[in-house]
C-alpha cells in the first residue's frame, strides 16, 4: 500500500513514520508513508496557498490550485482520494477495514479557516475522525494511517486483532496477566483452568456484556432475545451468541411476509432492532406451545430501499435548483445552490448512511461532487462568455 499525505507540516510526521509498529511497516515494505508540502506546489512568487473568503468572514480559506495540482501530480486509477474534515462521515473500524484493501490512498490535511469549497470535487471521499475541531488535519491523518496499516496482512498477527475492539460492533473482552492475586484482585478463575471451551465462552459472554454496558449503542442493530419476559439488560441474550434460534421465512403459497421462530421454551418475545426510518412488521406469535407471544421484522432490503428512493428524490431537486441557477444572473443564487449541496451531503452522511451502506453512500457523495463540478464549470464559462461579449461590444 502507498500513502501520501498532503500537508503544509511534513515534519510533524517524522516522529510518527519512526516509531513502533509503523516504521516496522515501512521496513519491511509493507507500505509506503510520503509526506508532501503543498505549499510546494503554489504558483504564487510568496508560496501563498490560502486567502480571505468571499462574503467575508474571519480567518483564511486554502486555494483551489496549489491543492488541485498537488493531487493531480500523484493520483493514478487505483487512487482514493481523502479530504480530512469535521463534516466528513465518522471514522470507525469498519472504515479502517476498508481503506486497508485499497492501494493508494491520499489524504488532504486541511489548515487555517476551512477548504475553498471546489477542492471537494476532487476527492472520493471526506472522513472525520470525531465530533471536534482541530488546528489542522494532520493528527486525523495520523490517526486513520495508524488504524489501517497495523490492518495490511502481515504488519501484525492476525490473531492479535481477530477479537479486538469495534469488531462485529463489540468492544474487546477483558484480559489479566501474571500475577494472579494483585492487591487482593484475582484473576478469574475460568482463565486458569485451561478448558478453552469455557474460556472462548466466557470470553464472547464479556464481549457482550462490556459492550452492552459501556456502548450500547453498538448493539443498536443486533437482535435481542427477551428471557422470560423480563425487560432487565441481564436477561436479554444476543441471537448471534445462541445457534438454536433462528428466525427463518415459512415458504407459503399465498403467505409472502409470514415468519416462524424456531423455538427454546423460556422465550417470550423477539425484537428486531432496526433503525427509526421506517417502521417493521409487526406480528403476533402463532407457535403451539404459545412461548412466542410477539415478532416485530424489518427487511434491511426494505430499508435500503426506501432511503436510496428518498436521497434520489432530494438529488433530483438539487439537480434542478443548479438549473435554475444557471439561468439566472443572480450571484447570491449560485452561493445558495453551492450551499445547498454540501448541506445535502451532510444530511445525506448524518442521516442515511447506516441505511445505505459505504460502497452506495460513496457513490451518491461522488454524484453529488461530480454535479458541483460540472455546475461551477458551466457557471464559469457562461461568466466567461458574457465578459467577451461585453468587451466585444465595448470595442464596438
Amino acid at each position: 500500500m502507498k500513502i501520501d499525505i498532503l500537508t503544509l507540516f511534513p515534519n510533524m510526521f517524522n516522529g510518527f513514520k519512526n516509531e513502533s509498529i509503523i516504521k516496522r511497516a515501512i521496513e519491511d515494505k509493507k507500505v509506503s508513508i510520503n509526506t508532501i508540502n503543498f505549499r510546494n506546489f503554489s504558483k504564487n512568487k510568496h508560496k501563498k496557498v490560502d486567502d480571505t473568503p468571499y462574503g467575508g468572514g474571519s480567518g483564511m480559506v486554502l486555494m483551489c490550485q496549489p491543492i488541485f495540482d498537488a493531487v493531480n501530480s500523484i493520483k493514478k486509477k487505483n487512487s482514493k482520494v481523502i479530504l480530512l474534515t469535521p463534516q466528513g462521515k465518522k471514522f470507525n473500524q469498519k472504515k479502517a477495514y476498508e481503506l486497508s484493501k485499497e492501494e493508494h490512498l491520499i489524504l488532504i490535511c486541511g489548515h487555517y479557516e476551512g477548504f475553498d469549497e471546489r477542492i471537494r470535487s476532487i476527492c472520493d471521499e471526506e472522513i472525520s475522525i470525531g465530533d471536534y475541531v482541530l488546528t489542522g488535519g494532520e493528527l486525523p491523518a495520523m490517526v486513520i494511517t495508524d488504524s489501517v496499516v497495523r490492518l495490511i496482512d502481515g504488519v501484525i498477527n492476525t490473531e492479535s486483532s481477530k477479537n479486538e475492539s469495534f469488531n462485529d460492533n463489540l468492544l474487546d473482552y477483558p484480559t489479566y496477566t501474571k500475577p494472579r492475586n494483585y492487591n487482593g484482585m484475582k484473576v478469574p478463575e475460568v482463565l486458569l483452568n485451561g478448558n478453552h471451551l469455557q474460556i472462548d465462552k466466557w470470553r464472547k459472554e464479556k464481549r457482550l456484556k462490556v459492550t452492552n454496558e459501556k456502548r450500547p449503542d453498538l448493539l443498536k442493530n443486533k437482535i435481542i432475545i427477551e428471557k422470560n419476559g423480563v425487560n432487565e439488560k441481564k436477561n436479554k441474550i444476543y441471537v448471534d451468541d445462541i445457534k438454536n434460534i433462528k428466525v427463518t421465512k415459512v415458504k407459503e403459497k399465498e403467505k409472502t411476509n409470514v415468519y416462524k421462530l424456531s423455538k427454546n421454551s423460556d422465550i417470550k418475545a423477539i425484537t428486531l432492532f432496526m433503525p427509526n426510518l421506517i417502521k417493521g412488521y409487526k406480528l403476533k406469535g402463532k407457535n403451539k406451545d404459545k412461548k412466542v407471544n410477539k415478532i416485530l421484522i424489518v427487511k434491511d432490503e426494505f430499508i435500503k430501499k426506501i432511503a436510496m428512493k428518498n436521497v434520489m428524490k432530494k438529488i433530483d431537486i438539487l439537480n434542478y435548483r443548479f438549473n435554475l441557477a444557471l439561468s439566472s444572473d443572480d450571484e447570491d443564487g449560485t452561493s445558495r445552490v453551492l450551499g445547498e449541496a454540501e448541506m445535502l451531503k451532510q444530511m445525506i452522511i448524518n442521516m442515511y448512511a447506516n441505511y445505505l451502506g459505504n460502497e452506495n453512500l460513496d457513490k451518491i457523495i461522488k454524484n453529488i461532487n461530480y454535479l458541483v463540478n460540472e455546475f461551477v464549470k458551466a457557471k464559469t464559462l457562461q461568466s466567461s462568455f458574457v465578459n467577451k461579449e461585453i468587451n466585444n461590444q465595448r470595442k464596438m
